[in-house]
Parts: C-alpha cells; structure tokens; sequence
C-alpha cells in the first residue's frame, strides 16, 4: 500500500484486518479504496464526517504486523478500527474454528489498549447463500454470530448476489460504516492528545521539547485529516512560535540540545521552497521530522505549507504573507544566532527566502477568495511590498556573495553549490504542480548571467519602489530607492541614479529620517556633482547642511558647508534656493507695529530666523521686498517710438510666447523693477503701454549668522504712494540667493504708505512730568505749526480722552465737551495760528486711581487730536503713559485673644509721595498700633499702618473705607495735598484655632530620608475662649505622588480651649527626595461636616517645607 511518503499523499487512517481465507485481497482493497476516496474527495469543507482528500483513501495492515510492531506509533498512524473477515457457511465448522479465533482476536484488542473499535465483516459469498437455502431457519452462521457476539459491531458484507444493484449498495453502505467508526476513533484521539498537551503549560525542558514539538505538529496533522481546519491551524501555529521561542532560548543559553546536534552532523544539502499551492509536496518532510533526523529550514517549509494550506481553506489566503514574513524573519534570526545552522553552506537560507517570497505572492493571488482578497486589499498591499522588498534584499545578498553585484569577480563555486539544493519542479516525480511559476528554475537561471541578474535586480527594485509607493509607505519607499540608485551608481548609471533618487526623495517625510535621509541625500549629491548639475547639487547641499552631525558614521555638516560657500564664491551664476531647511523664519515684526507710513517715513522690521547651519554665515546683503498691491500705467509719448533711454529699457524685457507677463533677462535680485503687459483691449492703452510694479526694499549689509536664533534688523524707505505687501526675503551671500517667498494672506503683511502729514506737532503735557491718577493734574494741550504752515480761523478740532476722566478747560477756548465713562469728547474752535507759532491751551485732568474705578472701565491711556482742516484730516495719537498712586494689601496676624490688622502701602509710580494721614471707617472697633504719616515714601517702597481689632469675635468679611490724604513731590513745583478714598472688603477676621506643625523621623535617626516613616505632629491651639464645638474632625491633604499617609489620614480629635493646645501625630513617608511641602490638615466640625475655612484657622504650616534626603 502506499505511504504518506509518496508525492501528493498525506497520511492515511489505518485499519488492521484478520481473516482465515484472504478474504480482503488486492482486488477487493482496490474496490474499497476507490469507494474510500470518493467520499473523501466529496466533502472538502467538513461539513460531513469524511477525511481530508489528501489521505488519498484507507491504509490496510494485517492484525499480525501490528502485533509484532513494538515502536509507539503517533496519533494519526495509531489503528482507528480492528476488523475480523470470515465466509463461513458451515455451522460446525464456525463452533469449532471461526468462533474461537474471534473470541482470541478480542482477547489480543484488550492487551494492545486504544480507542481503536472492533468490526466482525461476515462475507455473505456464494457458498453462504447456498448454505442459508439447505438449513432454512434452523439457524445459520450470521445468526449465530449474531448471538454469540451481542454487543459488538456485526456487518454482513455482500460479495454474491443475481442482483448488481444490491451488491453496489452493500459495498456503499460497507465502506460508509468503515469511513463512520474511523473518524469517530480519531475524534476521540485528537480530543483526548489536545486535553494532554494543553495540562502541560510550565516551561518545557529542553530535552523535552522536541518531542513535545513533535506531539503539537502530529496533533495538528491530525486535526487536518479529519478537516478540523481551524484546530489544526491553531496547533500549527502553536508549533512555530515553539520552535521560535525555544530556538531563542537555546542561542542565549548555548546550551546543547541532541536534535540540533543530529542535524548539524548531518548538514542539509536541500533548500527548495515551500510549495504553498500543491501543499501536499511537503508530506515528504514529516516522516524526518517524526524521528528527528529532518534539518530546521525543512522543518519551517512543512509548517510554512500547512498553514498556508489551513489559511487558504479557512478563507484568510491573505494572512499567507504575514505568516510568510514572519517564517522568513524567524529562520533568518535563528541562522544568525545559532553555531549549529552556521555550518550550512553560505547563501542556502538567502535563496530559500527568495524563493518562498514569490511563492507566497503567486499562491496568494492563485488561491486567495478573490472577494475576500479584495476586502483586505489595504493590508495585502503592505504585506505584499515587505515580500518583495524581502525578496529583493536576499537577491542583493546573493549578488554580493556570490560576485554578482557591479565591479565583482563572479564565485562560480559557490553558485554550483546553491544551485545543487534547488530541484527544479520538473524534475520532481509526480508532482502535479503545472500552472505556476517555478521560482527554482527561475533563480537558477539569474546566477548563471550576470546580465540577468543585473535586470532581475533593477525590475524587482523597482517594483519594491511602486508597492511601497500603492500602499503608502513613504519611509520604505525612500530606502529602497536609496539602494537603487547606488547599483546605478555602481553601474556607472548616473543619470538614472540621479533621476531614482530625485523620485523617491520627494517622499521625505518631516519624521526627521536622519540615517536615510543622509544615505540618500549624500548619494544624491554625488551624482548631481557628477553630472555637473550645480544648482541641483548646491540645493541638495543645503539640505545635508542643515542636518546636526548627530552620530552619524560620515555626515559632517561643516563640509557640507564649506562646499557650498567655495561654489558661492567661484560661480559666475547667480543661483536662487529656498533656504528651508537651512534656516527657519520664525516671525516678522515692524517697529511700532505700526501699519500706516508716510512716504519720507523709514521703516524698520525686525526678522526673527532660525540658521540651522553648522558654522556662522556671512551675508552681504539681507533684504526683504514690498510689491505695490496696485500698479501704476506708464505711456509712451514720442510720436516717432520709445527714446533711447526707454528703448535700452525695453530690450531688457523678454516677453514668453503665450505668456502675459514680460520678466527680466537678469536675475531675479538684480534689479528693482517688474513688468507685466496690459490687455490689449483696455481702453485708453496703447500698444507702447506698459504697466510698472513698483518694489521698495529693507536692507541690512554684512549681517553675520550665527547657529541658532537670529534677529536681523532691516530698514529702508518707499519711493511711492499706495498699499504693499511683503513678497519675499532675500538672503544674498556670494552668487547665492537664498530665497523665501511669503504667500500667507494675512493681513499684517500689508502696509500703506501715504502722503506727508501736515506740518502741525500737537503734544498733551503734565505740569508734573508724569501722568498720575487720583490726583488733579494741570495739562497742556499744544499745536505747534511748521514753518510752512498755518492753522487757519475757527479751525475745528476734536480732542478724544479715551478712557474714564474728568477734564475741564482752564482757558477761554470756545469748546462743547461730551463726556461718558469710557472717554470725553471736546470739540475745540480754534484761533489762527501763524506759521511757526505755538498755541497752548491749558486743562485740568482727573483720573479716577485704579482702585476705586469699578465696573471694569479703563483708565485713561490715549488721547486723540482730530485735526479736520487738514485733508486729508489728519489724527494725532498721543499715548498716556498712567501711574498709580499706591498698590494696599491688607495681611491679619492672631495674638492671643486679638487679632491685628496690617496693611501694607505701596508707591508704585515715579516719583515719591508723603503720606499725611490714613484712616479707616469701619464698623469695627479698630485701635491704630503702628502709623507712617508725614512720611515720604519713595517711588517702589513700602510703610506699613497697623491696627488692633478689639472685638472678641469678628465677621467673616469686614467692609472700610480708607482714605489716604497725600502728595506728590516735585523739584521746584509746589504740590497741594490731595484726599482718596476707596471701599476695600477685608478678608476674614473670624480666626478661631491656630494650626502648627513639627516633623521627626519615627526611629532615633537625627535625618530625613525617602521611603522612610515620618511622625508629623499638628499642635492646634484655641484662640477666642467661646467655643463653638466639642470636637473636631481632621483630614490630611498631601499630593499622592509624593507622600503616602498611614491609617492616621481622617479622624477626630477634642476641641481646644483658649490658650490650649491639642496634639495630633500623622505617620507619613515620602515618596521622592528634595525640598517637599509638608501634608496639609484640614479641620472641620458638626454633622454633615462643615469645613472651618482659611480665616477660621490661623494655618502657620502652609508653605512649611522639610528637605528630604
């Protein structure tokens, strides 16, 4: 009989058979096999109690060669059913023969043990029919075997009958039973080898694993010939990361285990690929694998095609590839690690992972569910570019080991001894694979010409170049067409390299690649200085530049550098480049902020960069550009053409065919002006029109960079009227250009430039010298005319104090004053004023001090002067720079049974101020302990009053008026006194306990260390003799990431009398070293608790520290 062994056969379900007569011969095992295999082929989905169509039928062992087998056989080779075939036809000779050798045949099954059932086949032949006709009833044999052996499965099996049609269906009938009770037997065996092996979950031994190995892949052939599909994968799959974790094991311990020692003496001499779409070549492996003389890399070929087989089956033909990778991965790792697998020849593992890379491709796409593939088309994408991308890389190392790659000698030796290990599939026996490709062949013929490989090579590139690209894998994409374009290089192809890496650099992401990015941009730079590209080269230098040395082995910005400055000084071209990355611009600012200029105005702007260069950079010239937003229409007038001067101009202009603007034949850079055509159309345009864009630039000369943040500071002026926006910003140094276009819209790079204001100064004036609030202030008001101008009579201006004041005029000015609480309007009719002459008009101004101004209305803080007989009208802002008088904080301290009001005065304005008095209008009884008065107080210095609240209990909130009576002090001016009031709410006064803390470690240690216990001890002392409860509840509050506080944390203690004070010990440990605050305790009293607040306790432990060491 055949034997799983054999090409395109699995394992067989094994029945014995005993007879006296031979009754089961070749021709009737031929008939029972044909029927056998018909039901197997039937049913491919499990759906019905068949075996899998690659059992390819039964396997027929006599009774006798099982007995003398003394080996332990595996699951699937263990007997699933004993049968005894007899023909008797004689009663007699049935008593005396048939009937005994039965009974010792049922004696042999119960010493053997098993699962395996018992069948008696009585064969109804031609004898036995005549035999049944002569005793008529009396009782013939099958009824006597009946009753003899009740309780055992009993068949008649017909051989002879004048019918045809009742011997085909005893003979269906017959092998149904067969085919019934074998897959019953190996339900039970797989089911009971599973309960087994899922006890065994402590760490295997190493002698031990092996064979535990080889128990999970025997289950899972198994499980796969009854088509428990997704059983059988599981354990498959449990066998591989086995064989993974343990192989991983072995190479950190180096331990020696007798499997890997048998293969190593025994070296593998084969390393074809997985066959993932005829799956059943790989049968051929198991038989070495079950007495472990089979080599590791055949071992990962059986696994790798089973699960393939399972996956195609169970409708997951995607999830091949993944599978696939991580095979590929694993063996490459283990043939690394291990010293045993080092020993096979140089290259065997390369060309096996090749091989098996398309192979799963092709399987997938041959055998995959094409709507099940289409569903996972985004993860197949991506697996699909790592098979390839894997592919190409072992192609590449068999290249370079077998001499094949640009510039090396060819090892034919070596690519005999790899192309010995590869059988090409015609050549196999049997082997029904026809419709696919044959990878072997096809990586046999790409080691023999070193022509072929070269393209092999460049076409599977590229294609590892486009999947990664289809599934979006930039990062990828990028390093594989690094490694294209240097065997391009290699191969003296530069303008492809250049070309490649011109591609895929494109997809440089902003994950900051630095080691790929360096590989690549270095190679790129090469082949653009090869091929004499210099723009190309200084723009791809600009890039290396930019990136810091880091650690990589190679990359030294400052050479990059240096290349670039010798090109800027050697070229006669001007070159212009985006100087990102190489510098950053981080903002621009105008001085002033300002939006509005006039035309004689200068205008400075301050540009913020970053130069990520790595040495500093000398600039010539900094500039940036405003572009009018408007154009203006230039005409020509000499009836017989342009003058000369205008015709030199014209033939500057180059005008593109199809184009509508006319550019410069200079450089951009080099010149001031722009020019675009009209419409021809327009009306009132001659053809000789031509419409000019006036640019002004800020410049900045020898500015010098240095790595880092810069502020460049740029000035310059316009030569026209009209609205301009920022354009670009010019970084000029040697014959480079380095250049930042502004595209943004906003609104902040738009400025005007207008006509010169008229010749009018107007100013706003203190008497003082400063502008102090709450405090009457005498003004002036001034228009100063210019030499060349005069305010006429009954001119109207309008005076707008923005902000909250009081202002009234001190001199006879004809006026209307409109006043609200955010500013006062007066609309002043003005005199005439002669050329050069000044008018003054005098005022008083009243700013409300900042703390008695409510509702959150401003102070003053501009004043604008509208001066309407001007056109256009011009606006003087005159900004108000406001002092205040004085910053109070108020602060209480308890003594005793008191408690004492401090409030601390600050003079936060300019100059010094003297302090006449200060009082307080309360409700409560306050006696002044402490004053300052007819004391000056100095501009930022502080004096402090302060007060005893005489009440035994006060208010949680105290509302007082204070006023302070003082005044400025000015050199050589005389200043009146000058009241304040304000309303201020003082905190609360109602302080009941007083709460301090002391801390020391818990043993007799004089130091505070982390992770040690701390004893805090909390004293809280009464402070008023009324007592409100008897007792109070405590909570300490600490930050969790830094103290973890004992049992202690929530509890209740005794009220304190006055003047008594009442422990409570906290143990707590710190977390962390350094200077920590201590814990928090908060009191709280009656039920529900009402928690005692800030003013209530007197807290001295708040801010209290402790350093841990």
């Amino acid at each position: 009989p055949n034997t799983y062994t054999d090409v395109n056969m699995g394992p067989k379900p094994t029945i014995t058979y005993h007879d006296d007569r031979a009754l089961l011969n070749a021709a009737m095992q031929k008939r029972l096999q044909n029927r056998l295999k018909q039901l197997q082929s039937s049913s491919k989905d499990g759906s019905s109690n068949t075996f899998s169509a690659f059992c390819d039928g039964f396997k027929f062992v006599s009774f006798e060669s099982h007995q003398r087998s003394n080996s332990e056989q595996c699951i699937f080779e263990k007997p699933l059913l004993h049968t005894f075939w007899n023909a008797t036809s004689d009663v007699e000779e049935y008593r005396l023969r048939t009937k005994p050798q039965i009974v010792q045949w049922l004696s042999d099954i119960e010493k053997l043990g098993g699962c395996a059932e018992c069948l008696v086949v009585f064969c109804i032949t031609a004898e036995v029919r005549a035999a049944k006709k002569k005793v008529k009833g009396q009782g013939d044999v099958e009824e006597r075997l009946r009753n003899d052996f009740k309780g055992r499965v009993i068949v008649a099996f017909r051989l002879s009958s004048s019918n045809d049609n009742r011997l085909a269906d005893s003979l269906q009938s017959f092998t149904n039973i067969l085919n019934d009770m074998c897959f019953s037997c190996m339900e039970q065996l797989t089911e009971a080898e599973a309960k087994q092996l899922s006890n065994s979950k402590d760490e295997i031994p190493l002698p031990n694993f092996y064979s535990f190995l080889v128990r999970q892949i025997n289950l899972a052939v198994a499980f796969e010939m009854i088509l428990h599909d997704s059983d059988a994968l599981e354990y498959f799959n449990a066998a591989s990361c086995l064989l993974e974790v343990t192989l991983s094991r072995i190479a950190k311990t180096n331990e020696s285990v007798v499997w890997l020692d048998r293969t190593a003496s025994n070296p593998c001499t084969s390393w074809d690929y997985p066959s993932l779409i005829e799956t059943n070549y790989s049968w051929k492996y198991l038989p070495a694998i079950e007495d472990g003389s089979c080599p590791l890399l055949h071992i990962r070929t059986f696994l790798l095609s089973r699960q393939a087989r399972l996956l195609f089956a169970l409708d997951k033909g995607w999830n091949v590839s993944q599978t696939c990778i991580s095979t590929l991965h694993a063996m490459s790792r283990e043939r690394k690690e291990l010293k045993v697998l080092q020993a096979m020849p140089v290259g065997a593992v390369e060309s096996w992972a090749y091989m098996t890379c398309f192979e799963a491709i092709q399987a997938i796409m041959m055998q995959s569910n094409p709507d099940s593939l289409m569903s996972a088309a985004s993860s197949f994408l991506h697996v699909r570019a790592e098979l390839w991308d894997y592919a190409h890389e072992k192609l590449r190392t068999l290249g370079v080991l077998c001499g094949l790659m640009p510039k090396d000698n060819c090892k034919t030796e070596l690519i005999k001894t790899i192309q010995s290990g590869i059988t090409k599939r015609a050549e196999l026996a049997g082997f029904k694979e026809q419709s696919s490709e044959d990878h072997g062949q096809n990586l046999i013929s790409l080691l023999q010409n070193q022509q072929a490989f070269k393209t092999s090579y460049l076409t599977l590139g590229e294609m590892v170049i486009g999947a990664y690209k289809h599934a979006g894998r930039k990062r990828m994409a990028f390093k594989a067409g690094s490694m294209m374009a240097e065997f391009h290089k290699d191969l003296g192809l530069w303008v492809e390299a250049e070309q490649l890496l011109s591609d895929v650099c494109s997809y440089y992401s902003e994950d900051q690649w630095s080691h790929l990015f360096i590989k690549a941009y270095s190679l790129l730079a090469e082949c653009q200085n090869k091929l004499q590209m210099e723009d190309k080269y200084v723009s791809t230098m600009v890039l290396l530049a930019s990136v810091p040395a880091l650690n990589i082995i190679g990359h030294d910005p400052v050479i990059w550098m240096d290349k670039i400055m010798q090109i800027s000084k050697k070229s006669v071209y001007q070159k212009l480049l985006s100087w990102e990355p190489l510098m950053v611009l981080n903002k621009i600012v105008l001085q002033g902020n300002k939006t509005v200029y006039s035309i004689k105005d200068e205008i400075i702007a301050e540009v913020d960069l970053k130069y990520n260069g790595p040495k500093e950079m000398k600039v010539a010239i900094a500039s940036m550009t405003y572009s009018a937003v408007s154009s203006v229409l230039i005409k020509q007038t000499s009836p017989s053409g342009p003058t000369t001067a205008a015709k030199s101009e014209l033939e500057e202009l180059n005008l593109d065919n199809g184009a509508d603007t006319l550019s410069h034949s200079r450089p951009i850079g080099m010149s001031s002006k722009r020019y675009r055509s009209l419409d021809g159309g327009g009306s009132g345009r001659s053809s000789d029109s031509k419409q000019k864009v006036f640019e002004f630039y800020l410049t900045n000369r020898q500015v010098v960079l240095q790595p880092g943040h810069n502020k460049i500071i740029l000035s310059g002026k316009a030569n026209a009227l009209g609205q301009y926006t920022r354009s670009k910003i010019s970084l000029k140094s040697g014959s480079l250009d380095f250049i930042l276009p502004l595209l943004d819209d906003d609104n902040s790079t738009m400025i005007s430039i207008e006509p010169c204001k008229p010749g009018v100064a107007v100013s706003f004036d203190s008497d003082i010298g400063v502008f102090l609030a709450g405090y009457p202030l005498t003004c002036t008001l001034s228009f100063q005319a210019g030499s060349g101008t005069a305010i006429p009579s009954k001119s109207k201006a309008i005076v707008t104090f923005i902000g909250a004041c009081e202002v009234k005029l001190l001199a006879p000015v004809k006026h209307t004053a409109t006043n609200d609480e955010n500013q006062t309007e007066i609309l002043l009719e003005l005199p005439e004023v002669l050329p050069s002459a000044t008018l003054s008009i005098p005022l008083t101004v009243f700013v409300p001090a900042a703390c008695v101004i409510t509702n959150g209305i401003d102070p003053l803080n501009e004043v604008h002067v509208n001066c309407n007989w001007s056109q256009p009208v011009h606006v003087a802002k005159v900004p108000i720079t406001l002092e205040q008088p004085f910053c109070i904080q108020s602060s209480e301290h308890a003594g005793g049974e008191h408690t004492y009001l401090q409030l601390n005065i600050c003079n936060t304005c300019s100059i010094p101020m003297e302090l006449h008095s200060f009082d307080i209008d309360s409700k409560m009884a306050l006696v002044c302990v402490h004053s300052h008065l007819s004391t000056i107080i100095y501009p930022q210095n502080t004096v402090s009053n302060i007060w005893q609240c005489c009440a035994d209990e006060m208010s949680s909130l105290v509302q007082a008026c204070c006023s302070f009576n003082f005044r400025p002090i000015i050199e050589g001016k005389m200043t009146e006194p000058f009241a304040i009031k304000y309303q201020a709410s003082l905190s609360s006064m109602q302080i009941e306990y007083q709460l301090s803390v002391q801390a020391s470690p818990e043993n007799d240690s004089s130091s505070f260390a982390a992770n040690s216990t701390l004893l805090l001890k909390y004293d809280i002392k009464g402070v008023f003799s009324k007592k409100k409860t008897d007792t109070l509840q405590y909570k300490v509050v600490a930050d969790e990431a830094i103290w973890e506080i004992g049992d202690e944390e929530v509890g209740t203690t005794t009220a304190p009398n006055s003047e008594q004070t009442v422990p409570v010990t906290i143990k707590a440990v710190p977390k962390i070293s350094g200077f920590l605050s201590i814990p928090n305790l908060v009191l709280s009293y009656g039920s529900p608790p009402t928690e005692l607040t800030e003013a209530q306790v007197y807290n001295l432990s708040i801010g209290e520290v402790i350093k841990i060491g």
